[in-house]
């Protein structure tokens, strides 16, 4: 129970005193990645591709109209789109590619939204053949799914933005994942939004154990099948699946700047296609509160400190991205980096700009981290030479923050200097370097039905980062944390989490807990709304809908199953190393265990 991701700077006790001196809450590493599923292993690589090719020759031939891009240079000819009829390719007993209830290939359909930057009409799509890619050694990757723009009103994000995050193949950040994309159709996100997914190929990482480790060993290791992967609320993401990465498997946080660099590499004629100039980069642990926009702005809704709105160069509306000046959520880095790390080791060039860099200069310009948002031309760049730099930053010290280091120093390198702003998220109790502003204005809240009244302002995001506590910031009782929470909670006969008070966030101790307390009954209220949502989409023949998983720092109850065997006996079922079972008979497990003799 104990809290397993606040953020700490590796840059030694300079890097410490920096951040202890700014009493800015330092946000939580991402969960592992790189993971894989057991179809991909060396013996299912060939009926894979095989299957993949047969769907790939029907969806060509089969359907009503589809665009062609003839393979010949000399002709390339436009012929009319069509929906591609879905195939049923669940085996007994064996893993699909693709969901069965859910169509592939579907291309957006960009004929009504234009943007200031780009007509998506008449814009030619891709064929599968560009999407998707078998690399020799069998593995697949590219877009098995391709994000749509949402029906509805078209704004000037659509065909704008696009947002991507990186993710792990396990049920650890598959449930995180869920929880994203499902909240961004909650609020009416607007553009268009990829999964990046890493370590589909690496079965042996379900077993693979690491000295960072933020999540109880046991199911949120598996590998989520394929056709989970491409199940959503949100029916207009894309899922893009990359090659596994060297290192990635004992430490995960390889993935992100690989990942990325991978798929602005590959996918990035993609995002050409739709006119999109603009990419946020997320992480799978964000709850979105509002839409993230790069053609709307109330000044209201800005925080800005450190001078930020009078830097020279300033983007106009301060958040809004222009090639050159990408717009990020300022992080408790500070400038550690400079003097912690051999700069010129990493960047292989002892004239580099990031060589130049002093201290200050670094805390107003690069402590950034997601919500990252750069023009299409500067991520290329920036990922291709984060890539490089994080296995340099990782010879120098094995930390949960390499990867933002690197993106840091590359940022500097490439003088990608950031505008730096407050208010996309919240992840923990604090005072300065988040939008607290907001949330501490509220004067009414409901914790099982949180909504802003009228005059009320919301961060972007949550970042479920820390452990949140209340109506005691220390002790709780009630509490949230992403590595308590059951990763099978999507499953059909999973409880949903026990609702804390509705009056929670009013009986709250002080200011700390009184944030806490926002944060944890925003995440719970979504989660459970998520779920329900989830399952009435996907189960079909019924599902669990009680209030029964309460997340807690030490048992009380279901102190005897045993959470490694419950998939085995029915004594054991819903068993949690870090959750009870509340609300049921206390003789419940028992009665169970009965029914099998």
């Amino acid at each position: 129970g104990r809290q397993l991701r606040r953020r700490r700077g590796s840059g030694g006790a300079a890097a410490r005193r920096a951040m202890q001196r700014r009493s800015l809450p330092l946000t939580a590493r991402r969960p592992r990645g790189g993971s894989e599923d057991p179809k991909y292993g060396s013996k299912g690589r060939f009926s894979a591709t095989a299957r993949l090719l047969t769907a790939l020759l029907v969806l060509a031939v089969g359907g009503s109209a589809v665009y062609l891009v003839a393979a010949s240079s000399a002709r390339q000819q436009q012929q009319q789109q069509l929906q591609h009829q879905h195939q049923h390719q669940q085996e007994a007993g064996t893993q699909a590619l693709f969901s069965p209830d859910k169509q592939i290939h579907v291309l957006p359909d960009l004929s009504a939204a234009t943007t200031g930057d780009a007509k998506l009409a008449n814009v030619p799509p891709a064929t599968p053949e560009e999407l998707i890619k078998v690399l020799p050694d069998g593995s697949l990757t590219g877009y098995v799914r391709l994000p749509k723009i949402a029906p509805g009103q078209t704004t000037g994000d659509d065909g704008r933005l696009h947002i991507i995050f990186s993710s792990g193949c396990n049920y650890f950040q598959h449930w995180q994942s869920e929880l994203l994309l499902a909240s961004a159709y909650l609020v009416g996100q607007r553009g268009r939004i990829t999964r990046i997914v890493s370590g589909c190929h690496d079965r042996e990482a379900e077993s693979v154990r690491h000295r960072h480790q933020t999540f109880p060993e046991g199911r949120g290791d598996h590998l989520v099948p394929l056709h989970e992967l491409n199940r959503s609320v949100n029916d207009d993401f894309g899922l893009y699946i990359t090659p596994s990465f060297e290192g990635a498997m004992d430490f995960p946080w390889i993935n992100k700047p690989s990942s990325i660099d991978f798929f602005m590499k590959n996918a990035r004629d993609e995002l050409e296609r739709a006119g999109e100039t603009v990419v946020a980069i997320l992480d799978p642990d964000f709850v979105f509160l509002r839409p993230l926009s790069q053609s709307e702005t109330d000044p209201a809704n800005i925080i800005a400190t450190r001078g930020q709105g009078e830097m020279d160069g300033v983007n106009n509306p301060l958040d809004w991205v222009r090639e050159g000046r990408p717009v990020a959520q300022r992080y408790g880095l500070e400038g550690a980096w400079v003097a912690h790390f051999d700069v010129p080791a990493i960047t292989n060039d002892p004239n580099s700009r990031a060589t130049t860099f002093t201290e200050k200069q670094a805390r107003r310009t690069t402590s950034v981290g997601p919500p990252l948002l750069l023009h299409i031309n500067d991520l290329a760049k920036q990922a291709d030479l984060w890539a490089q730099y994080m296995p340099r930053v990782l010879k120098q010290e094995v930390d949960i923050l390499a990867d933002m280091w690197a993106y840091s120093i590359a940022a500097t390198d490439l003088g990608l200097f950031h505008t730096t702003l407050d208010h996309y998220m919240v992840s923990t109790h604090g005072r300065t370097g988040q939008a607290y502003a907001f949330i501490d204005e509220w004067k009414h809240f409901s914790c099982r039905n949180p909504q802003p009244q009228p005059g009320d302002r919301l961060p972007v995001f949550i970042h479920m980062a820390s452990n949140f506590k209340a109506p005691d910031y220390k002790k709780g009782p009630w509490m949230f944390h992403k590595g308590h929470v059951p990763p099978d909670i999507l499953d059909c006969d999973s409880p949903l989490l026990v609702e804390p008070p509705d009056n929670l966030w009013s009986i709250a101790d002080d200011w700390k807990a009184k944030q806490n307390a926002w944060i944890l009954c925003y995440i719970s209220a979504t989660l459970n709304r998520v779920a329900l949502e989830y399952k009435s989409k996907f189960c079909p023949g019924g599902f669990e809908k009680r209030h029964l998983v309460r997340l807690i720092q030490s048992k009380t109850a279901d102190t005897h199953c045993n959470s490694r065997a419950r998939l085995n006996r029915p004594a054991d079922k819903w068993c949690y190393p870090l959750a009870q079972i509340e609300g049921l008979p206390s003789n419940w497990r028992d009665e169970l265990d009965g029914s099998t003799n």
